[in-house]
């Protein structure tokens, strides 16, 4: 049996799935209104919100695509997490299995589909910011710039994380591994190395994307890290192949569980 058409219909199907939970725009709506809180308490912000013309565009776009991507990943990585477990709930899986599709493409396409459908969410509320920074700007290049950056700084982080929150539910409880996700988020990103814990904050293994932001852009607002192109690119071959990594163990589990049933 052909496998790309398995592959673009399990995408199709999980993508369609995914975008119409309430839970996903729930979620990632309530934590963009974080975001806007946070900032709005902060008068150096409204400052500058009000003279964003003032500032290089580059460096406007590059410091709303950090603090976009300090925080909605953890929805995303939390909203991920059901995906294989709720085929196994809905008996979906045992559907799939006795047809002739191959495991591969299938999870492929569960994979990608369910991420960039959890991504829209995101994109949306990081399109409304760059629609704000155009009104300020009048600068047409803040369109290209802005998708440039998402696609450098937030898109390796995503896959990492994502690959991660669907396969790791599948020998882990759910709700733990939401809760030791969100933790491993704020300990990966956010810990200091100067408090002596061991970290993998600021370090080319962090999904943030400081390394990406501060190599590729010469901008990291959020962890005002210095960094070169080539760990830039380090960073993200690093987060990319791990999330290959991932899929590929995750595969091999559901093949050694197919041959045991």
């Amino acid at each position: 049996m052909p496998q790309l058409p398995v592959l673009l219909g399990t995408f199709g199907y999980e993508f369609r799935m995914q975008i119409r939970r309430r839970a996903v725009w729930i979620t990632l709506i309530l934590l963009a209104l974080l975001i806007v809180i946070t900032l709005s308490q902060s008068t150096g912000v409204y400052n500058l919100l009000n003279s964003l013309s003032n500032y290089p565009l580059q460096t406007v776009i590059v410091t709303w695509t950090d603090i976009v991507n300090a925080i909605l990943p953890v929805g995303v990585g939390v909203l991920l997490a059901d995906r294989l477990p709720r085929d196994r709930r809905t008996k979906v899986d045992e559907l799939l299995t006795s047809m002739p599709a191959a495991l591969s493409a299938r999870l492929v396409g569960k994979y990608l589909g369910s991420t960039l459908a959890t991504l829209v969410p995101m994109f949306a509320f990081y399109s409304i910011g760059i629609g704000y920074v155009l009104y300020q700007t009048h600068n047409l290049l803040a369109i290209p710039l802005a998708l440039e950056t998402f696609a450098a700084i937030v898109l390796p982080g995503i896959l990492f994380i994502a690959a991660f929150s669907i396969a790791c539910p599948a020998i882990l409880w759910v709700p733990l591994y939401q809760f030791l996700y969100v933790g491993y988020w704020f300990w990966g990103n956010w810990l200091s190395p100067r408090f002596g814990i061991p970290t993998l904050s600021n370090t080319i293994l962090t999904p943030g994307g400081g390394y990406i932001s501060a190599g590729f852009f010469g901008e990291d607002s959020i962890h005002g890290l210095q960094a070169t192109p080539l760990e830039g690119v380090e960073s993200m071959l690093l987060l990319l192949c791990i999330a290959i990594f991932v899929t590929l163990v995750l595969w091999s589990y559901l093949k050694w569980q197919q041959a045991r049933q």
